[in-house]
Formats: C-alpha cells, sequence, structure tokens
C-alpha cells in the first residue's frame, strides 16, 4: 500500500493506467521485452496534465501468459526523470 501512495493514490493510478490497460488487452505481447527477462515486458505512460494536476510517467513492469493473452502487472512505478520523455522547446506544442 506505500508504493500505492507514493505513486499518488488509487485514482491517480486508475487515470494514468487506463490508457495502458486498453493496450494490454489489444496486444499485450506488443511491449517491448526487458533485456536479460525474456518473459517480462515493459510498459510506459507519458506525462499527462489534467486541470491543474500534473500526473507523472509510469513504468509498468508486466508477464504475459501467450497461451491466454493474460496479464500480470508486477511492478508499477513513477518513471525515474531521464525516462519521463519531457519536451524539449521545439517540440513543445504550448509554447509556439
Amino acid at each position: 500500500m506505500l508504493a500505492v501512495a507514493q505513486a499518488g493514490g488509487y485514482p491517480l493510478l486508475d487515470q494514468a493506467l487506463a490508457g495502458l490497460d486498453y493496450a494490454f488487452n489489444r496486444n499485450p505481447l506488443g511491449f517491448p521485452v526487458v533485456p536479460g527477462f525474456p518473459d517480462i515486458h515493459l510498459a510506459k505512460t507519458s506525462i499527462r496534465i489534467v486541470g491543474s494536476e500534473i500526473i507523472p510517467s509510469f513504468r509498468v513492469w508486466i508477464r504475459v501468459d501467450p497461451a491466454t493473452r493474460t496479464v500480470h502487472k508486477l511492478w508499477v512505478e513513477i518513471a525515474p526523470p531521464e525516462d519521463m520523455g519531457f519536451w524539449e522547446d521545439d517540440d513543445n506544442p504550448f509554447t509556439s
């Protein structure tokens, strides 16, 4: 429960991971495999701004059962800053 609280709580995680849950349903084996761990895949979300709230980027470590296409979420964490994919000034659509 501490990890969920540190990630912003259940409402934030549900909102942040909704797109990934849809993608897991459509193509669970389409996510990159973690090098050295052939059964583990890594999925990432993007930083989102909703109203005055900033939803950070998350990394989700999953294991997929190929026969049933069942996705097991193993670990969810806030992505480290170097993995969050901040916009460069030239790519930021809000500064144009």
